[in-house]
């Protein structure tokens, strides 16, 4: 029988430092997936150009194809193929791919901030030059689910079934002194 790969996971609206806590846990030796990479990786194939949008909708079409599991299976099978142990998972948006992870020695963490200061946080890192309140709202709305059919995007109801809510209102190095005593807790 296959081992079970211990799987952290990791969930939060953009700008709430998901990639931060998946780097930091890369560092203590966690390889990092990120499942919007696969997302990418495909909008590339199609020649479309990497926005949140274009990898929303092929993240819906595949989940409405191949079912709402499918990006937790393509990193399942990304790890496994490379022998992995453990990894961390960054950018978890649908139920099914939480229900997916499950199957593993999983365990869910929701990063919570406000909506201010992701904004905030997000006009700083200057990923999006037309980045206004109004847009950064109607993107949040989508990735949270609402309007969303089943195979769709949901963040809020990914975020209910965290096992960990981890605030993260503070400096960077208070977030990760709060990974760093997750981490201890986890790995004992």
């Amino acid at each position: 029988m296959e081992s079970k790969i211990s799987v952290i996971g990791i969930t939060g609206g953009f700008g709430s430092g998901k990639t931060t806590a998946a780097s930091f846990f890369e560092s203590k030796g966690f390889p990092k997936i990120t499942l919007s990479g696969f997302l990418e990786k495909e909008a590339k194939k199609r020649g479309l150009l990497i926005t949140r949008k274009n990898l929303q909708d092929i993240g819906n079409q595949w989940r409405r194809r191949q079912g709402g599991g499918i990006l937790a299976k393509k990193a399942l099978g990304f790890a496994k193929e490379r022998g992995a142990k453990k990894i961390v998972v960054d950018g978890i948006r649908n139920i099914k791919e939480v229900e997916e992870f499950r199957s593993e020695r999983f365990v869910l963490i929701a990063i919570e901030v406000s909506d201010e200061a992701r904004f905030e946080r997000l006009k700083k890192l200057k990923r999006r030059e037309d980045l206004d309140w109004e847009l950064f709202k109607k993107l949040d709305r989508r990735d949270m689910g609402e309007s969303e059919e089943s195979f769709g995007l949901q963040l809020r109801a990914c975020m209910e079934m965290a096992d960990i809510h981890l605030i993260n209102e503070g400096s960077m190095a208070e977030f990760k002194k709060k990974l760093d005593k997750l981490l201890n807790q986890y790995e004992s």
